[in-house]
C-alpha cells in the first residue's frame, strides 16, 4: 500500500491562495541570505581588524541590508513592495560592482544575487502574489 497518490488534509478553510509562491520565497531567501552575509562579514571584519575595517566592509552591504528589510514585508499586499524590492535590488547590483574591482565583499555575489531577485520578482506568480485579483461584492 502506497501513499504516493493521496494528499494530506490541510484542514478546513486552508487553500493555496495563502501560500507564498516559490519565486517569492526564493527571492526572500536570497535577500535575507545576502543581508545575513553582510552582518557576518561586518562582524568578522570588526572582530579581526577593528572598527574602521568594519565600517569599510559595511558600506557595500547597505543596499543588501535594505533589501533584507524589504524582504520581511513580502507577506503584505500591494505592488509597491515588489517594485521597491526590485528597485533596491537594482541599486544593490550597481552599488556592489566596485567591490568586484577592489576585491572586497560581497564581490560578484552582490550583482548575481540582485539579478536573481529581480528575475524572480518579475515572474507572473510573484506579480499575482503581491496583487491578488479584486473581489466584487
Amino acid at each position: 500500500m502506497s501513499d504516493l497518490g493521496t494528499q494530506l488534509d490541510r484542514g478546513a478553510g486552508v487553500d493555496d491562495s495563502y501560500r507564498m509562491p516559490r519565486a517569492v520565497r526564493a527571492a526572500r531567501i536570497l535577500a535575507l541570505g545576502m543581508a545575513g552575509l553582510g552582518v557576518i562579514s561586518v562582524a568578522a571584519s570588526g572582530w579581526l581588524l577593528g572598527t574602521k575595517a568594519a565600517i569599510g566592509t559595511a558600506a557595500p552591504f547597505i543596499p543588501a541590508f535594505l533589501l533584507g528589510l524589504i524582504a520581511l514585508a513580502f507577506n503584505s499586499e500591494g505592488q509597491s513592495v515588489r517594485i521597491v524590492a526590485i528597485l533596491v535590488a537594482v541599486m544593490n547590483m550597481l552599488w556592489t560592482v566596485p567591490s568586484i574591482i577592489e576585491g572586497r565583499p560581497p564581490g560578484p555575489l552582490g550583482p548575481l544575487v540582485s539579478l536573481a531577485v529581480i528575475v524572480l520578482l518579475f515572474r507572473r506568480d510573484a506579480r499575482d502574489w503581491f496583487e491578488p485579483p479584486s473581489q466584487w461584492w
